[in-house]
């Protein structure tokens, strides 16, 4: 039998928690030419930081925009977790943004893995857009994000989809 954070809800109201406490905070800040998602990771790896929530970016601008949109898979309906990649060319504002910095096994080691939702849009032909930032994000202007870091929790590796994504959840650290 599955792990109960993996099951299906049981009833309407079932939910699954752990508390953390917050640990370092940081404001990071890129300027043009810079690859958002690599420099997330590099601050990351050099803050030896496994854990840490990604939120309120306060400017940002990319071109290109490189991001993981979600696309349902209607040839395997069950495949609902599929992703398919985008690439905007035009400049791009970063209005949202939240996210993780959690780690992933890679290679039989941990490694740091910023896993960053945004919404973009509002420059020349750009629809408002969301999805996953991903590796090829190239800042144009600045980027300015907030980070904090979420101490006293451990990972629980769960079942990695076709796309190398997991499914991943938390207990505290004993």
């Amino acid at each position: 039998m599955a792990e109960s954070w993996l099951s299906d809800a049981q009833h309407p109201r079932e939910y699954h928690s752990v508390s953390y406490r917050p640990g370092r905070a940081f404001i990071l800040r890129m300027t043009t030419g810079a690859d958002a998602w690599l420099a997330i990771q590099q601050f990351a790896v050099e803050n030896e930081i496994r854990f840490a929530k990604l939120h309120a970016a306060f400017m940002g601008g990319f071109q290109p925009l490189r991001f993981l949109v979600w696309a349902p898979d209607s040839t395997k309906p069950e495949n609902w977790h599929h992703e398919a990649p985008m690439e905007i060319q035009n400049l791009s504002m970063i209005l949202s943004l939240g996210g993780i910095i959690h780690v992933r096994e890679k290679n039989g080691h941990e490694e740091p893995f910023p896993a960053i939702h945004f919404v973009a849009g509002g420059a020349w032909n750009v629809p408002t857009i969301g999805g996953h930032l991903i590796e090829g994000s190239i800042v144009k202007g600045v980027f300015q994000l907030f980070v904090t870091e979420l101490e006293g929790i451990e990972v629980l590796y769960g079942p990695t989809y076709g796309d190398g994504f997991p499914e991943n959840w938390y207990r505290p650290m004993d």
